[in-house]
């Protein structure tokens, strides 16, 4: 059942309007309560959904400032890590610094060597054969002088007892008389007369008779020259005593008879048994008494001069000749012993006897005049004097003896060929005959090719010549000279090493190097020419001229060496394979061995410290992360600075723990060598440049994203301003709005109390 009350117009009029301030009072208040002048799509469409828009994305980049922020400390968090991290890496620097100004352990690294062997060279030589050699010789002369013949005469009557000689004296007187002996000596004849007669009865007697004779002077006959003797047959018989004295026997003297003679046996015409000397035999064969002389050189002494004569001074027999020899002969031996004269010298260089005659007259006499006289050497006779009457025996055989064909001078011709690009080289050399070994040697070594290349030498009396390098080939040419110097003509050519390398594969300038203790690697270079190497010998040279090393080179083996020392020890052969291997090596490289010395108790300590250190960089690395990602433990961090997700930066993550820093622990001994703490603060170094290069990689990144943070606050700032200018009721329009709507409804609220007093009016009348 509904009820409807009319209100009046008036009434209905002010209700009404008290009903639309009331509304707008409440619209008025919602905005005041709200702040906003759009609080729905209702309000206004366009602003709200607007505003709405702006919001979200407001909203969205709101919310994406705190993942920012959180990407913000992860960054100051790795950054501050790789702060902490420089400090410790700063710290194990300094203790590495610290062992190394310790006194260091006294480390030693082993010697090294490199060994090989060298082909076997050959050298050229060339020596004298045959059996004789051309050494001093002892001169050993010996001639067949003259023979000297003794003067001698026999009776022919025996005495074989006393009673025959008695016989042959009878008394009487008949056999009685005087015999005359004519003595002479050394060119001064002396008459001796003996007396014979009965008194004269035993054999004693009567030779008593002949040797007491005296001439008168002081002489007997048996002082004089001759001797009388019986013979085998008991003859009397009369002999000179030397070959100097001839004897005549006759019955000239005073009181002379043939039958004395006859009683002795000798003929009534009287006897001539005359001696033959040396004098004599010089005489009979063109020589003059008292001027043929004979001259004796003797190296050692002046020359000595004989005259062959009967004067004082002068020589007439063998035995006078051999006293006067044996007085003035110096170093020489000499000896006359029946027809063999003899003269010896001792062998030495430059030693010679020699003789110098006058006459043909002594020559013939005491042999010299012989062609081939006993004077031996080795196998053959040097030969005598000839028809010279002037001539030296030398100790030292000179070419004109070892070949007369060779006395007035030839020469020998030597080819060399040095193998140093300029070819073969023939160098004649002019001898003397007069030339012994030794001067023939003189003679070669100063030709200036000749003893630039080759040894020349006596050998034990042969000429040897040798190529002085391996480079050195040599040929003597044939001819007399070389055949008296019992060399052989031909070829003689030595073989090199590097003839040697070629054979072994080798070619002219291969190398070999040679580096030590990490210096530069020095260069040998094989072949020929100035520089570079073709024999042992230049090898030797070049090697033992090597810096930083050792290098000898003993027969074919050869040592190329680096001393023990206290800092690394290092040796790199290289080159050419082949060349390497004909010398007995290869393309190498070699290390020392470390040995430690006794440990130095601080740089132990602070090997201690530096691992410890590297320990806590381990530990700091991974405790760098921050809400659960760590920049410096490998992890990655993306950042999105749009609410699409289409702006975004990815920092890359790095792992900084000791051993990606490239620092490690240090073992055993380590810090005690030198080399290695230089080597950890090398390492340290460079963890420094990259901890320091990826601390300025975080803060450029930092940077990056702070702008980007601050530029997303103000775009929220934006946006929210953007949105609230759409929706947001102005608080003071709305305040006064609410005021002028409050006084409206009070004049609404008194219009319709006044509106009601009609009805009111008419309530009074019941």
């Amino acid at each position: 059942m509904s009820s409807n009350i009319t209100l009046s117009a008036g009434v209905r009029q002010n209700l009404l309007s008290l009903q639309n301030t009331a509304e707008m009072m409440a619209t008025t208040q919602n905005r005041l309560a709200t702040g906003k002048k759009v609080n729905s799509a209702l309000d206004n469409p366009s602003n709200f959904f607007a505003s709405q828009s702006l919001g979200d994305r407001a909203g969205d980049l709101n919310s994406l400032l705190d993942s920012i922020g959180q990407a913000v400390k992860t960054i100051e968090a790795a950054n501050n890590g790789i702060t902490s991290l420089t400090k410790l890496v700063q710290s194990a620097k300094s203790i590495a610094q610290q062992a190394r100004s310790a006194t260091s352990s006294a480390a030693t690294y082993d010697a090294l060597n490199v060994t090989g062997t060298l082909p076997t060279e050959t050298i050229g030589s060339a020596i004298a054969g045959g059996a004789n050699d051309l050494s001093p010789k002892a001169v050993n002369l010996s001639f067949t002088n003259l023979a000297e013949t003794i003067g001698t005469t026999s009776g022919t009557a025996a005495f074989a007892n006393d009673a025959a000689v008695a016989a042959a004296l009878p008394g009487g007187g008949a056999n009685d008389g005087t015999v005359q002996i004519r003595v002479t000596t050394s060119g001064v004849a002396q008459t001796f007369n003996v007396a014979l007669s009965s008194a004269i009865t035993t054999k004693a007697g009567l030779l008593a008779a002949f040797n007491s004779a005296s001439d008168g002077n002081g002489h007997t006959l048996a002082g004089y020259g001759v001797t009388a003797t019986y013979d085998a047959g008991n003859h009397l018989t009369f002999t000179a005593n030397s070959a100097d004295s001839d004897i005549q026997i006759s019955a000239a003297g005073s009181g002379s008879t043939a039958a004395t003679l006859t009683a002795l046996g000798v003929s009534n015409a009287g006897v001539t048994a005359n001696s033959t000397s040396l004098l004599d035999n010089v005489v009979a064969n063109g020589g003059s008494l008292g001027s043929s002389n004979l001259i004796l050189s003797v190296s050692g002494q002046t020359d000595k001069t004989v005259t062959f004569g009967n004067s004082g001074g002068q020589v007439s027999t063998i035995a006078e000749l051999n006293t006067w020899i044996n007085s003035n002969r110096g170093a020489a031996t000499a000896s006359i012993a029946g027809t063999t004269f003899s003269l010896g010298l001792a062998a030495g260089t430059g030693n010679a006897v020699g003789f110098n005659v006058t006459d043909v007259g002594v020559a013939k006499a005491l042999g010299l005049d012989a062609a081939t006289a006993n004077y031996n050497y080795g196998t053959g006779a040097r030969g005598g004097m000839g028809t010279a009457l002037s001539k030296s025996f030398n100790s030292d055989l000179t070419l004109g003896e070892l070949d007369t064909s060779l006395a007035n001078g030839t020469n020998i011709s030597i080819t060399v060929d040095a193998n140093d690009g300029n070819g073969a080289q023939t160098q004649t050399v002019g001898l003397a005959g007069t030339d012994n070994l030794n001067n023939v040697i003189t003679k070669l070594k100063a030709n200036a090719t000749l003893g630039a290349n080759l040894d020349i030498s006596n050998q034990a009396g042969k000429l040897k010549l040798v190529a002085k390098t391996a480079d050195v080939d040599f040929s003597i040419a044939a001819g007399s000279t070389t055949t008296a110097l019992n060399m052989t003509a031909g070829s003689y050519n030595s073989t090199s090493l590097m003839d040697q390398l070629i054979v072994g594969g080798g070619a002219l300038n291969d190398t070999m190097t040679v580096a030590a203790n990490g210096g530069a690697a020095q260069t040998l270079t094989f072949g020929n020419g100035s520089g570079k190497i073709s024999t042992i010998a230049e090898f030797t040279a070049a090697i033992g001229s090597l810096s930083g090393v050792t290098a000898t080179v003993t027969g074919s083996a050869y040592t190329i060496g680096v001393a023990a020392g206290s800092s690394q020890t290092t040796m790199t052969i290289g080159g050419a394979t082949n060349t390497l291997a004909a010398i007995g090596t290869s393309a190498q490289t070699k290390t020392g061995v470390k040995h430690e010395g006794t440990a130095n108790s601080t740089r132990e300590s602070l090997q201690k410290d530096f691992n410890d250190v590297l320990s806590q960089i381990d530990g700091l690395s991974k405790d760098a992360s921050y809400n659960g990602i760590n920049l410096l433990n490998g992890d990655d961090l993306k950042i999105t600075f749009n609410e699409r997700g289409t702006s975004t930066l990815t920092i890359m993550g790095v792992t900084y723990n000791a051993s990606n820093l490239g620092l490690n622990k240090q073992n055993g001994t380590a810090f005690q060598d030198n080399t290695l703490v230089d080597q950890a603060i090398d390492s340290i170094n460079t963890a420094l440049t990259t901890l320091r290069t990826q601390a300025s990689k975080f803060g450029s990144n930092l940077s990056t994203v702070q702008v980007r943070q601050d530029f997303t606050k103000v775009m929220v700032n934006t946006l929210q301003t953007g949105a609230d200018s759409l929706v947001l009721a102005d608080s003071n329009e709305e305040g006064a709005n609410m005021l002028a709507l409050q006084t409206r409804q009070q004049l609404s609220t008194t219009a319709l109390s006044l509106a009601n007093q009609a009805n009111q009016a008419v309530l009074k009348l019941f």
